[in-house]
């Protein structure tokens, strides 16, 4: 082994230097990267709460959104049958204000009507009456003349 550590020219005194940057490596590690592994994990640790926090307020947009549009929906179908409700209203009013402008026209036609075959039984009788005393007229002045 010593032959070995000749040729490659090792001797004690590597053995002191080793020690000596191993000594002061941990000596620079303690003092120098201690604090960056320190800021380093702080800014990870602090990364991740963003991320936690970003996430939570994602989900809760997300179910405010849901909400939203469950409510949104809600209304909708509440404002749809509001409507075919009002919608059913005008239509069972316009039918009975026909029914009853029906009725109306149709006692209106009745009493015109019935005016009317009065007025014509009257000119009936009335042109009876002028036939009967026309032939009568007639008939005297045919007989007078003979």
């Amino acid at each position: 082994m010593n032959e070995i550590l000749e040729q490659l020219e090792v001797n004690n005194t590597f053995l002191i230097q080793f020690a000596l940057f191993a000594i002061f490596f941990v000596a620079l590690s303690a003092i120098y990267l201690k604090p960056f592994q320190k800021i380093i994990e702080k800014r990870n640790q602090s990364l991740k709460n963003d991320v936690e926090g970003a996430t939570e307020l994602l989900k809760a947009v997300e179910l405010k959104i849901s909400e939203y549009e469950k409510t949104l929906s809600q209304i909708r179908t509440e404002a749809k049958s509001q409507h075919d409700q009002a919608l059913t209203n005008a239509r069972s009013q316009e039918d009975a204000a026909l029914l009853k402008h029906k009725e109306e026209l149709k006692k209106e036609y009745k009493k015109v009507f019935d005016q009317l075959q009065g007025d014509a039984t009257k000119v009936e009788s009335e042109l009876k009456t002028q036939v009967a005393s026309m032939a009568e007229t007639i008939t005297q002045k045919v007989l007078a003349g003979k």
